[in-house]
């Protein structure tokens, strides 16, 4: 029985072999139920602070976001209303709530449909000063953590490889991890003694790096962005997205992630014969949102 807590454990570090080749894996999935992979390191410092000054958290995002459904358990362990602004949402959702949404309203989100969401979404894109004002009593966290705090919680995922990597006597390491904002990405990078590639999901390599920017300015310390050589448009169904995903959980029997992990695994494939020294892979968690990809994946099959 899952219990609803802001306890996160340090995550677990396990050897996997993925097309013949082995990779540690370090099981960011495993620190919390609710709030697993990068949205516990993005909300740690959140969950440590005492926030009764708050009567509600607020964000935004997409409809089956994995930090949405986190900051539905987060405002419940508060005691805060959760407010959440998305795009119309669609009928048959509505209708049939399924995966991170049917979670997160179980929880008591608000949902706040915006029908110029583009313009609300451009103005939260800025930095934080230029933040439309929610008011004092609302604690507003930018879709998918992209906050200044998340790095609390990301450099304690650095100390963790980089002690992971002094015991095993590990001199070359490089760590793989997905984007979407970036967040966890370039706060790593900013702590890990060695080399984070990421590869973007949401947008493109100069997406990438505006994000990267808005959180650390000095771009030495910024991760290596590989970007796939097919163009993908996120949340779009690929074929072979699904074929990896299916051949990496059936290849280690472990569930991963099926809406940013399979363009990354697909780049770290294709570039790992590149690398000298070893390979770490970080399970960035969200996998209770399968639900709803695999019910899309077998609709699109179907098709």
């Amino acid at each position: 029985m899952n219990v609803l807590s802001p306890v996160l454990e340090e995550s677990p570090v396990q050897k996997i072999t993925f097309k013949g080749r082995e990779y540690w894996l370090k099981r960011d999935d495993l620190i919390n139920h609710y709030f697993n992979g990068n949205k516990a390191r993005k909300f740690q410092y959140f969950l440590e602070q005492d926030l009764s000054q708050y009567k509600t958290v607020a964000s935004y995002g997409g409809n089956q976001s994995n930090a949405m459904y986190s900051l539905s358990a987060f405002a419940k362990i508060k005691g805060l209303k959760f407010d959440y602004y998305l795009k119309q949402i669609p009928k048959w959702l509505k209708e049939n709530p399924v995966g991170n949404f049917k979670a997160a309203l179980d929880m008591g989100m608000n949902c706040i449909e915006l029908e110029d969401y583009e313009s609300f979404f451009q103005k939260m894109s800025k930095p934080k000063k230029t933040y439309h004002n929610f008011g004092k009593e609302t604690l507003l966290i930018r879709q998918g953590g992209a906050e200044a705090e998340a790095e609390y919680g990301v450099k304690i995922l650095a100390e963790e490889i980089n002690a992971f990597a002094k015991k095993k006597g590990i001199k070359e390491l490089s760590v793989f991890i997905q984007s979407g904002t970036g967040t966890t990405a370039v706060f790593l990078q900013k702590h890990l003694n060695f080399k984070v590639y990421t590869t973007p999901n949401i947008g493109d390599s100069e997406y990438l790096r505006k994000q990267f920017s808005l959180l650390v300015e000095n771009e030495k310390l910024h991760p290596t962005i590989i970007e796939s050589p097919k163009k993908y448009q996120f949340g779009k169904l690929y074929p072979e997205f699904y074929n990896i995903w299916k051949e990496i959980n059936q290849e280690t029997s472990i569930e991963f992630e099926l809406l940013y992990d399979p363009v990354t695994l697909i780049v770290m494939n294709n570039y790992q014969k590149l690398i000298k020294g070893e390979i770490m892979y970080i399970h960035s968690g969200g996998t209770f949102g399968n639900e709803s990809m695999i019910n899309r994946y077998n609709r699109f099959f179907t098709k």
